[in-house]
């Protein structure tokens, strides 16, 4: 099975940037509970940290986010593709 880079790409894409926008929501409505709930997820105390979300670290975040998850998720696909081949 062959995998479409781009349709690949494109769904990872998309599927980070609703996980941002989730993860966003959060820290906007609840961020010290945010925090600590990261902080158990990667085993961190990260409560010593602040996080103040503007729009431009909102806006920044995503479009970083969602490119970057493209770029990885192409990269992925192309990798597969290349490894099936055999």
């Amino acid at each position: 099975m062959k995998l479409d880079t781009r349709a690949f790409a494109i769904a990872a894409a998309i599927v980070a940037a609703a996980l941002f926008l989730i993860c966003a929501f959060f820290v906007a409505v609840a961020p010290e509970a945010t925090t600590r709930f990261a902080g158990h997820l990667i085993h961190v105390d990260l409560g010593g940290l602040s996080r103040s979300l503007t729009w431009a670290n909102f806006f920044g975040g995503l479009v970083c986010w969602t490119f970057g998850t493209a770029f990885v998720g192409a990269a992925l696909a192309w990798f597969y593709n290349r490894l099936a081949r055999t």
